[in-house]
């Protein structure tokens, strides 16, 4: 592998094959191109002992002329997989804590430009945008938080806004 870039280097053994067949052979040197393509290996990995670019290494495969026998070559090396982590802070809310919130959002729904400020909907809004910041706080998706209290997310969006 490169170390630079973490993408996979030929064997050195090919790479001196690959040197020495372009000085001397261009019919296998590119036949050897067109078998490290066909297993798998990038232009990079192709180019780089030539300090050329991929688009020039890309060219060298075009000149394969069909019918010409493909070399055996290295099996392009398997790379672990990077396992994901889910770094994300998970919460999940208790039986009743989703019933509160869905009784608050019921509430919460019926406020309106020109609510009265003491009316019971308006302290519900208040009371569900509190517990909305919190459990969003301890990591409780907004999509989660929408499903809870039966509205959309740009609902939950907007009413998290407001606190931001």
């Amino acid at each position: 592998m490169s170390n630079d870039n973490k993408l996979p280097c030929l064997p050195q053994e090919t790479t001196d094959q690959l040197v020495a067949l372009k000085g001397t052979s261009t019919e296998e040197f590119y036949a050897l191109v067109k078998a490290l393509r066909t297993e798998g290996w990038p232009l990079r990995a192709i180019a780089e002992p030539f300090s050329v670019s991929r688009t020039a290494a890309q060219g060298w495969e075009k000149k394969y002329e069909e019918g010409t026998p493909l070399p055996e070559v290295p099996a392009l090396p398997l790379v672990p997989r990077k396992e994901r982590k889910n770094s994300s802070k998970k919460y999940t809310l208790a039986p009743d804590e989703i019933k509160d919130l869905q009784q608050l959002a019921t509430l919460a729904s019926g406020v309106r430009r020109y609510t009265d400020r003491n009316a019971a909907s308006r302290k519900a809004a208040a009371e569900l945008e509190a517990k909305l910041i919190e459990y969003s706080d301890q990591g409780v998706s907004r999509t989660q938080l929408a499903k809870y209290c039966g509205v959309s997310d740009s609902s939950i969006k907007q009413r998290l806004r407001k606190h931001s």
